[in-house]
């Protein structure tokens, strides 16, 4: 008898596009709590968590039907690479919000190849998303709204 040697094949992952579409529009409606203008480019929204830790949601751009906004943590105990930094389009005729790009991932891709050279989960983008998600619940239910600027963080 011949040795055989054999080749487990995984399944390649398929996105549960309804699950992130959902979780998108979740997204959309925490954010329409915490966001107070969307017509604003440069309009910021800072909440305070703890005295060293304050999340900002700034409006980068504008356009008809979406707005890109830029979401972070600022702390100036921690350096720049320790502190967590998306993009977001916000959809607002889907209502819907999705991760764009997040720390120095941008154009994220449905899933990956697992392994890879970067090492990204075959659900990156979902797994971003759902973080995007547990923030916001976060500030939602933490935060402190603060003024627009904050000394020392911006």
């Amino acid at each position: 008898m011949a040795n055989s040697i054999t080749l487990s094949r995984h399944k390649k992952y398929v996105p549960d596009l309804v699950a992130l579409n959902s979780l998108c529009e979740r997204n959309f409606m925490l954010l329409e709590r915490l966001v107070d203008s969307w017509e604003i480019a440069g309009h910021i929204n800072q909440f305070e968590t703890s005295p060293s830790f304050v999340f900002q949601i700034k409006v980068l751009e504008l356009s008809r039907y979406t707005n890109l906004l830029e979401i972070r943590q600022l702390s100036t105990s921690l350096p720049d690479f320790l502190q967590p930094k998306v993009q977001v389009r916000v959809y607002h005729d889907a209502k819907m919000a999705e991760v764009i790009k997040s720390q120095n991932i941008s154009r994220i891709q449905p899933s990956y190849i697992y392994p890879n050279k970067q090492m990204h989960q075959p659900d990156e983008k979902h797994q971003i998303n759902l973080f995007l998600h547990d923030w916001l619940v976060f500030c939602k239910e933490q935060g402190m709204s603060l003024p627009s600027q904050v000394a020392g963080l911006n």
